[in-house]
């Protein structure tokens, strides 16, 4: 009984510090202007977005709004460079202003620091998108604003239906986990937030056109290896409403294995000060 009793113990305790690091990064970004400059500009993008989204929807139909909006270029200018502005303080600012060793030198683990920093961005991740799902609550209320107010039908209402919701948001944050821990990795590589943001930048970039190899160089005998790997096209069929689970065991796994790469990384730096 004690020996239970001892283990429970140190699961707490592991799960306390742990919870101590996610708390702290959190505050990072809710407790400091940055992160809400950051929500600010995102939800002013978000909004032009479906201002554009809802002219075209005027000129064409058939697909519901989240199509038209992950569909758009302005999308994937804010989505490629949102991972590297969220990420590349996590570790290297801490090695910059020395944080870092006293962080290591503590009694917590390397498994700790790495989840605690990468649960806290992904949540950040995950609030910067939660204002668009206030849209189709806002159509619906606008529309029975406007029947009570002026005693018409609302003209050009976009029918809004929250299963068109659920797809897009799934390969989001399926994709934006991968990609956060991928940022993660860049910064701990460095103790330069402009390098990692770059290094960052670079990959994505260069797994945002693996997946458009086929467009450029047409099928073939790996081709189906692209197609697998294409963010586009995830993103595409999702925002249709194709769930398919491949994409999450690819996205999942490609985080395990990033993280896990991270936790090497850092334990290198930890014992070789």
């Amino acid at each position: 009984m004690a020996t239970d009793s001892e283990t429970i113990k140190r699961r707490k305790s592991w799960f306390y510090t742990l919870y101590t690091i996610f708390s702290h990064e959190l505050r990072t970004f809710l407790g400091t202007p940055f992160g809400w400059v950051l929500l600010a500009c995102t939800m002013g993008l978000q909004g032009f977005w479906l201002q554009t989204v809802l002219q075209t929807m005027s000129k064409a139909s058939g697909e519901g709004v989240m199509y038209y909006m992950l569909n758009n270029v302005n999308f994937w200018f804010y989505f490629i460079f949102i991972f590297p502005l969220i990420t590349m303080r996590s570790m290297a600012e801490e090695e910059r202003l020395g944080t870092l060793e006293g962080l290591l030198t503590a009694p917590v683990t390397t498994t700790q620091i790495v989840l605690g920093k990468y649960f806290a961005i992904l949540l950040f991740y995950i609030v910067l998108w939660l204002p668009m799902m206030l849209y189709p609550w806002m159509s619906d209320l606008g529309n029975v604003y406007t029947s009570l107010r002026y005693d018409i039908d609302p003209v050009g209402n976009i029918d809004y239906r929250l299963a068109d919701w659920i797809g897009p948001y799934l390969i989001l944050w399926l994709s934006g986990m991968f990609f956060i821990a991928l940022g993660i990795l860049c910064s701990s590589l460095t103790r330069s937030q402009i390098i990692s943001g770059i290094l960052c930048t670079c990959l994505m970039i260069m797994y945002y056109f693996m997946g458009r190899v086929t467009e450029l160089w047409g099928e073939f005998p790996a081709a189906p290896i692209f197609h697998y790997i294409s963010c586009t096209e995830q993103i595409s069929a999702f925002s249709r409403g194709l769930i398919d689970s491949r994409p999450a065991v690819l996205y999942i796994t490609l985080t395990v294995l990033t993280l896990g790469l991270t936790k090497r990384i850092v334990d290198y730096r930890r014992w070789h000060r």
